[in-house]
C-alpha cells in the first residue's frame, strides 16, 4: 500500500464483512490525482461524471449519476459508519475537508480525510458531519447540476447506510450511536420539522412467508446497458412501476 493510501488505525477494527472498505477512507499522502470536496461543487463532479459516462454511451444521464453516487456513498458511508459505531470517532467528513481519489473511469476509489478525527462527544449527533456536512450538499448540487431527483440520491445513500448497520455486530457497537443511526432511518420528520429523506428508504415486505429487503425507490440502474439489475432489492422486481416514476 502506498503512502497515499495509508489506512487510518480504526480501519483495523472493521468486521470481516467490511474488509473491502478498510482502505476507502485514507489519510493524506501523494495521490497522483485527488479532487477536493469544494472542487466537486465547482466543476469536479462534472469532469468525473463525463469520464464515467464514457463507459455507457447514449445511456440515461440520471442512471449514470445514480450509479456514480452509489459507488461514492459506498466508499464514504460504509467505512465512516463503521468507524463511528465501533470506534467512537468524530471524523472530519465534511466536503470542505475531504478529497476524492478517483479511478480512471471517474468512480471514487478512496476518500482522503485530513486526520483520524477525535473521540465523539456524547450528546451530539454522531452522523451530522457525514450526512449534513457531506451527503446533503453533494446531493443538492447533483440534483441541481444533473437534474436528478434528490429523493433518488437520498435513497441511494440511505440504502447503503441501512445495509452497513446490518453488517456491524450490534454487540460491538456503541448502543447510543446505534440508536441514533436507526433513528436516521426510522423518523418521518427531521428535528427541524422537514421530511426525512432517508425515512423507510428500505422496506421488508413479506413474500412467501419471508421478509424481503427492498428499496422504496428504483435506482434506475436498469437503464445502463450491460449492468445487472438489483434482483429482489429493486422495487420493479415486484412490479411496482411507480417506484421508477418516483425516482425520476
Amino acid at each position: 500500500m502506498s503512502q497515499a493510501q495509508q489506512q487510518p488505525s480504526f480501519a483495523a477494527r472493521f468486521p470481516e464483512a467490511l474488509t473491502w472498505y478498510r482502505d476507502k477512507l485514507v489519510l493524506p499522502g501523494g495521490a497522483r490525482e485527488a479532487i477536493s470536496g469544494p472542487d466537486l461543487l465547482t466543476g469536479g463532479a462534472d469532469r468525473l461524471m463525463a469520464r464515467f459516462a464514457v463507459l455507457y454511451p447514449e445511456s440515461d444521464r440520471r442512471a449514470i449519476v445514480s450509479m456514480w453516487t452509489q459507488w461514492h456513498f459506498g466508499a464514504l458511508v460504509i467505512p465512516a459508519t463503521a468507524a463511528i459505531l465501533l470506534c467512537g470517532r468524530d471524523l472530519p467528513l465534511e466536503l470542505d475537508y475531504i478529497a476524492v481519489v478517483p479511478q480512471e473511469a471517474g468512480l471514487t476509489s478512496a476518500i482522503v480525510i485530513p486526520d483520524e478525527g477525535g473521540s465523539r462527544v456524547g450528546g451530539s449527533d454522531p452522523f451530522a458531519r457525514l450526512f449534513d456536512g457531506h451527503v446533503a450538499p453533494l446531493i443538492a448540487h447533483f440534483a441541481a447540476q444533473f437534474r436528478v431527483s434528490p429523493r433518488l440520491l437520498w435513497a441511494n445513500a440511505a440504502a447503503i447506510f441501512e445495509w452497513t448497520l446490518q453488517q456491524v455486530p450490534a454487540a460491538l457497537a456503541d448502543a447510543e450511536v446505534l440508536a441514533a443511526a436507526r433513528l436516521r432511518l426510522e423518523r418521518r420528520l427531521e428535528p427541524s420539522g422537514q421530511r426525512n429523506p432517508m425515512f423507510e428508504a428500505v422496506r421488508y415486505p413479506v413474500e412467501q412467508g419471508e421478509p424481503i429487503r427492498r428499496r422504496k425507490l428504483c435506482c434506475l440502474r436498469y437503464l445502463l446497458a450491460g449492468v445487472a439489475d438489483c434482483g429482489s432489492l429493486c422495487p420493479l422486481h415486484a412490479g411496482c412501476a411507480s417506484a421508477a416514476t418516483d425516482a425520476a
